[in-house]
């Protein structure tokens, strides 16, 4: 997908996340009323789509950033993504508390779509962002010598 166009990927992070709201908040509201099948396959789709976005954050962060900056780029993904999972769970309890089960978890699939939003924003400077990448990777690469290993042969 990326080879074909930078642009696709935010895209399909677009489409995944906000019509994966769809399937759970219709297995929310099936309050489990809908039998196995229904409610799988809900499920099945809402899983699907919930997993495009995080593969396609980590694959687009590769290609629009220098190699010596990667680690750093990837680190601040990590700690926001951990923060989401400790945050995440704690505002549910709370809306929980104040809303009730069923409404808390219906609005919490809400923010999926802010998430859809920003992903998609990517497209905006995503090719932009690779070629800086790229000439900055290339620039750092010119006139230094690549170090060279040698083994001694016993």
């Amino acid at each position: 997908l990326y080879n074909a166009s930078a642009r696709l990927p935010p895209l399909l992070m677009l489409a995944a996340g906000s019509l994966g709201v769809l399937p759970m908040w219709a297995l929310i509201a099936s309050r489990g009323e809908w039998g196995f099948w229904p409610s799988a396959a809900c499920a099945a789709a809402g899983g699907f789509l919930a997993t495009q976005t995080g593969p396609n954050v980590r694959s687009t962060m590769v290609n629009v950033t220098r190699s010596e900056q990667r680690g750093v780029a990837f680190a601040a993904f990590t700690l926001s993504d951990d923060v989401g999972k400790g945050a995440g769970p704690f505002l549910i309890a709370t809306l929980v508390a104040q809303r009730g089960r069923e409404r808390a978890f219906s609005l919490a699939m809400l923010f999926w779509l802010p998430c859809a939003a920003l992903c998609a924003a990517t497209a905006l400077t995503v090719e932009e962002d690779q070629a800086r990448a790229r000439s900055a990777q290339k620039r750092a690469g010119r006139g230094h010598a690549r170090p060279t290993i040698h083994l001694a042969r016993a």
